[in-house]
This record gives structure tokens, C-alpha cells and sequence, in this order.
């Protein structure tokens, strides 16, 4: 039961398996109405976009948001003949921990340098990437809306560009390198490699008096 001061919403007792995702828009939830303390089932729920409805016994409004879903691996115990216990430490963490990198640290096959994971509003379901996504759904894709950081598996509003809002860490490569790329790239020649020609030239050149004064 989730509420204001408890946010577990249950427990797996898993063997030889790791948790991946919690598919929101799967799920079927009841919701108690703190007005007339009935019960009423919702549906379709998408993660950090706020849900609102009216109770269907006494018509007040409710509201309800998600931002995210994370799974927490709480050691197993099992006691000894002496009845002393003990905690097993061969099971694999699950797939995103909050704090803890994804998988790979969220990259693929098909993109390398994309450190992310993207939430698709057609499923509810992350990938890795929109090819992922149609490798495994029969469905055609919706742009995503939702991106979980591939460092610290931190889920938030999908933005290209811009570090993690929690480890701000960058989760795809810049537009922007060492390099001139025809004008685009960095133009500090400290920071350009020293084989680059561009790095070193008109470094010696030099200014006749004429050119000079007609400046001045």
C-alpha cells in the first residue's frame, strides 16, 4: 500500500532472475479517496505526468503522479544449524538501483556514446534506443518522453543535451569537440590537439608597418 509516509509498493522474492523495469502503464492500481474512504481502480498511468480524476462515489477530485520506479535489493538471510544468521552474497544488485549505473551504463549495439535509457509513451517500457524498441515491440514507437541517466539510473523528463539533474553527468556525446569541424567545434588552442594544423597557424605571421597602420 503506497501513501504520504510509505513509497514501497511491494517485494519480489526472486531466484536466478534480476528486475528490470516496473511497466507503469501495465500496472492496475486502486486508489482510496480520502474523502469518503472508498476505492476506485486506475489505469494507463505515465510516469511523471499527473493523473487527474474524480472519485466515482463522492466526485472529489484526486490526483496522483509517479516520477519513477526503483528497485532496492535487500539482502536475503538464512540461519545455520546453530541458529546464527547468515546473509548470502551471491545474487546479482537489480537492473536499475538508484544511485548505480544501468546495464553498460546504458548504452547499446547501436549507440555507443548514448549513456541513457528512454521511456516510450506507446509501452511504457525503457530501451536503450528507438532501434531496441522495435526489435522487441510489434507496435510503431512514440517519441520518447522520459529518460533514466545511464550513470545513476536517475529517471526525468527527456532533454538532448543537458547533464543528469543529479549526478550531472552528460549522458550523450557533445556536438562540441577539440576539433574545428567546419567552424563548429572548439576554437581554444589549448584545448586543440597539437596535430591539428589549424592549432598553430598564423602563429609566426608577421605585420608589415604599412598593414599596421592602416589598423590604427
Amino acid at each position: 500500500m503506497l501513501h504520504h509516509y510509505c513509497n514501497v509498493l511491494g517485494y519480489l522474492d526472486l531466484h536466478n532472475t534480476t528486475p528490470a523495469d516496473l511497466i507503469l502503464k501495465d500496472c492496475r492500481l486502486i486508489v482510496g479517496c480520502l474523502a469518503c474512504s472508498q476505492e476506485m481502480p486506475v489505469e494507463n498511468l505515465i510516469y511523471g505526468q499527473t493523473r487527474e480524476l474524480n472519485c466515482e462515489h463522492c466526485h472529489s477530485k484526486l490526483s496522483i503522479l509517479a516520477e519513477s520506479a526503483r528497485f532496492q535489493y535487500i539482502q536475503p538471510r538464512t540461519s545455520n544449524k546453530a541458529g546464527q544468521s547468515q546473509v548470502i552474497l551471491n545474487i546479482r544488485d537489480p537492473a536499475v538501483e538508484k544511485g548505480k549505473p544501468l546495464p553498460d551504463k546504458g548504452t547499446c549495439k547501436h549507440y555507443k556514446q548514448s549513456h541513457r535509457w528512454l521511456r516510450f509513451p506507446c509501452c511504457g517500457r525503457a530501451y536503450p534506443c528507438d532501434v531496441c524498441h522495435d526489435e522487441n515491440q510489434d507496435h510503431p514507437m512514440e517519441l520518447a518522453t522520459r529518460m533514466l541517466c545511464g550513470f545513476c539510473a536517475k529517471e526525468q523528463p527527456y532533454c538532448n543535451g543537458k547533464p543528469c539533474v543529479t549526478c550531472g553527468s552528460m549522458m550523450t556525446r557533445g556536438t562540441r569537440t577539440n576539433h574545428w569541424e567546419g567552424g563548429l567545434g572548439c576554437r581554444n588552442k589549448s584545448k586543440m590537439s597539437r596535430n591539428d594544423p589549424k592549432k598553430y597557424a598564423n602563429t609566426n605571421k608577421t605585420v608589415s608597418k604599412k598593414a599596421s597602420s592602416e589598423k590604427k
